[in-house]
């Protein structure tokens, strides 16, 4: 079966159909998510060789370990989070952090560079800042939303969340503190 002849077949079918025995189903779907799945574990390790080995790792990952999909999201999801955490690891080997500075991933500079590696960066990075800002409290995501992607003052945004200057203060320290902790559990390290 070509995947190119199969365009409405979507990657969790044809991950289904693997698990029901179909092995040509698997290899249409490696097809599939190959490169996409190379190029984004390239961003993370920053090695072409490290990143064609993970993709495959990754892929292994998914035929022996069948059970650990539970079905909650899509194959896709599944598969990226499985190449992350791999590369997550490779660079905890390494001894590498990677840094996330809050005030750079909330403005993106217009002016650097466009290469395909930082595309994948940015676009990591802001995933990563957006699923940690939606951890948080309603209110420390509002102030630090104010106080950084709005450039709010700490007054401005003490008027907009009813709140006195030293409220915010407060409250902003507290959500860095909060973003801090969740970042670092996905592991960035923030400064």
């Amino acid at each position: 079966m070509k995947i190119e002849n199969k365009q409405n077949i979507s990657g969790d079918e044809l991950y289904r159909r693997f698990l029901s025995g179909d092995d040509g189903a698997f290899e249409d779907f490696v097809k599939m998510y190959e490169d996409s799945l190379s190029r984004y574990i390239y961003g993370i390790v920053q090695d072409y060789h490290e990143a064609e080995h993970l993709t495959i790792e990754t892929f292994s990952q998914l035929v022996f370990n069948t059970k650990n999909f539970d079905g909650k999201s899509c194959i896709k999801t599944y598969l990226f989070a499985i190449g992350k955490n791999l590369s997550f690891q490779v660079l905890k080997k390494r001894g590498r952090e990677k840094h996330l500075p809050f005030e750079e991933a909330a403005t993106i500079p217009e002016d650097e560079s466009k290469t395909p590696h930082s595309f994948l960066e940015k676009e990591e990075n802001k995933h990563c800042l957006q699923k940690a800002m939606q951890g948080l409290k309603e209110e420390y995501h509002a102030v630090l939303v104010l106080l950084y992607f709005e450039d709010m003052s700490y007054i401005q945004a003490g008027r907009a969340m009813n709140k006195s200057e030293k409220q915010i203060k407060n409250l902003a320290h507290r959500a860095k503190v909060a973003l801090k902790k969740k970042l670092e559990d996905n592991g960035y390290t923030y400064y």
